[in-house]
């Protein structure tokens, strides 16, 4: 496999899990796809591929940010 078609597929693996985070309301499955991007993200930055230094500013349009107050209980 070319380095071209390793980073594509690493590319699509990160649109796949986008699109599994797009309205994910389960904290420890989104902290778990969040880190599975950012390890993805790494693996591009380390064959040389641009990407900017967070993960989540490549695509921050696909990948919703969490609110901290939405999963703390009310008295």
């Amino acid at each position: 496999m070319l380095i071209e078609e390793r980073i594509a597929h690493i590319e699509q693996a990160r649109e796949h899990l986008a699109a599994a985070l797009h309205g994910c309301d389960i904290p420890q499955l989104e902290a778990i796809l969040r880190s599975a991007d950012m390890e993805l993200h790494w693996a591009l930055w380390n064959v040389g591929h641009t990407v900017d230094l967070r993960a989540e500013s490549d695509h921050p349009d696909r990948l919703p940010t969490t609110d901290q107050t939405s999963h703390k209980e009310t008295p």
